[in-house]
């Protein structure tokens, strides 16, 4: 990524923090970078290029270090569970995803993530290794629709980093639920009986 892309980036985003992702203008983002609005329009032809940018930008800058925190779980069903948590848990603690996902950006929120399919993409670049070496192991069923479920774990993280605030009992709830009903569905008959 350039330096002005980045920094583009960094003055758009605390733009939004400042005065909400759709109240920001290209002008906004243009003062706060210190370049022309033509400049802005160069690299990002509107705010919603500018919003989703933002949002691939931060969420592949921790992938790596959140695919090696699920690996490092002993087990396929810990991996999934924790793995889902701790993607909750980085979503509430993130300004510029708890903004997004908050009720005042809904419609904004929908439209980048949900029906651009970047939500999914992005679920997808995280967990597909991940998944697909369970699947290899014996650990989760050989049939299970690897795009399909990682749509469903987007929609189930976007959802709860929306509604849970600081809600940490609920985060317990939901570990009990995907522990319940979520891993079951995906472990294959042999990973468990080993569990």
């Amino acid at each position: 990524m350039p330096d002005v892309t980045a920094s583009i980036l960094a003055a758009a985003e605390a733009c939004f923090e400042r005065f909400g992702i759709t109240k920001t203008t290209m002008a906004d983002v243009a003062r706060a970078a210190n370049m022309s609005r033509a400049t802005i329009y160069r690299y990002f032809p509107d705010r919603e290029a500018l919003v989703m940018a933002s949002v691939v930008r931060r969420a592949r800058m921790n992938m790596d270090s959140a695919r090696d925190r699920i690996r490092s779980r002993e087990s396929f069903a810990e991996r999934i569970v924790e793995g889902i948590i701790d993607n909750i848990r980085r979503g509430l603690r993130d300004p510029m995803v708890h903004l997004l996902v908050s009720p005042a950006e809904a419609a904004l929120a929908n439209t980048l993530l949900a029906t651009s399919g970047k939500a999914v993409e992005l679920t997808l670049e995280l967990w597909e290794p991940i998944l697909h070496d369970a699947q290899e192991a014996g650990d989760l069923k050989p049939d299970v629709d690897l795009n399909l479920l990682c749509e469903w774990i987007s929609e189930i993280e976007m959802n709860y980093v929306s509604a849970l605030g600081d809600d940490m009992v609920a985060l317990e709830r939901l570990r009990e639920k995907l522990h319940a009903f979520f891993v079951p569905a995906l472990l294959a008959r042999q990973s468990a009986r080993r569990s």
